[in-house]
């Protein structure tokens, strides 16, 4: 997401040079990201190497000013993925996410177009992002009905101030043997201990001037939570980027964890956290009594 607005073409290049060095191979990006620029560069960066990573892009945003097309129309879905494969010079995605809902479009128009496209092979598996359970239960009846291959992986927002999805999502995951790769594990740079309610979001980060994610985040209770956070933190001789990565890779649903950085030394301090040994129960249920805290007494609809 960061390439190309908060990380230079000669940054991203030496970024990704590090994550395949330090053995990683799953890249995530999307065809909105900065217009298309990601994928660019992330194309350039991958110039011989392609065999050497897992690569996932999305479709559904609005490309173009103005607007050349959108949504998850067969149409949209087929447009977007030939601009894709030609931007990160590959001719198969590995992955290929329906990156949110789309209510104009009838869903069965967009599973047979992402079917058709696993069928010519320009994409391997089909996926999912920012879905409700029951929609993603829907698509395997339809899928069912109709020999289309079920989406093979779902990714939803989780982290250690957003657990929302333990009540519904997980479970059905579980139970559905879908794979789960998890986004902002850092709650969009808040779970890194550095911003402040009180002087404003840090200049260049994910908080400045995105309403999104002030809306999604910068709120007094969750800044409350964080300060809890760094209290487990001095506790226990972690740090606060350690816990909140290790958290989700200890969890044994999580399959894969998105990391973002707009700087190296961002990379390199999440790939360290990452690589850091596993969370002791005590932490856990630390973190436990943190989130309890800040969901509050609202019951839940179902027992």
């Amino acid at each position: 997401m960061t390439f190309g607005s908060q990380v230079t073409p000669t940054d991203a290049h030496r970024m990704v040079d590090k994550w395949l060095d330090a053995g990683l191979n799953f890249i995530d990006t999307a065809n909105v990201y900065n217009d298309g620029l990601a994928e660019q560069i992330t194309g350039d960066c991958l110039k011989g190497r392609r065999d050497k990573v897992v690569l996932a892009s999305k479709v559904r945003g609005a490309m173009g000013d103005p607007v050349r097309y959108e949504g998850l129309s067969a149409k949209a879905m087929r447009t977007s993925v030939e601009e894709s494969l030609s931007r990160l010079q590959t001719d198969y995605l590995d992955l290929l996410y329906l990156h949110m809902p789309d209510p104009a479009t009838p869903i069965e128009e967009t599973l047979e177009t992402l079917s058709a496209l696993q069928r010519e092979g320009k994409v391997r598996y089909g996926a999912t992002s920012n879905y409700a359970a029951w929609q993603v239960c829907e698509m395997f009846s339809l899928c069912d009905r109709n020999g289309w291959p079920y989406p093979a992986v779902s990714q939803p927002m989780y982290n250690a101030l957003a657990r929302g999805i333990e009540q519904e999502y997980i479970p059905f995951a579980r139970k559905f043997g879908v794979s789960l790769v998890v986004y902002n594990p850092l709650a969009g740079g808040l779970l890194t201990g550095k911003q402040s309610l009180q002087t404003g979001p840090i200049a260049g980060t994910r908080f400045d001037g995105n309403e999104r994610y002030l809306d999604r985040y910068w709120h007094p209770g969750y800044f409350k939570a964080v300060e809890e956070m760094k209290k487990i933190s001095a506790n226990y001789g972690r740090s606060i980027i350690e816990i909140a990565l290790r958290w989700l890779l200890d969890h044994e649903i999580v399959d894969s964890v998105i990391l973002g950085a707009s700087r190296m030394e961002h990379l390199e301090a999440n790939i360290a956290a990452a690589e850091s040994a596993p969370l002791t129960r005590e932490i856990l249920d630390a973190c436990d009594v943190v989130w309890d805290e800040l969901r509050g007494p609202t019951p839940f609809y179902n027992r």
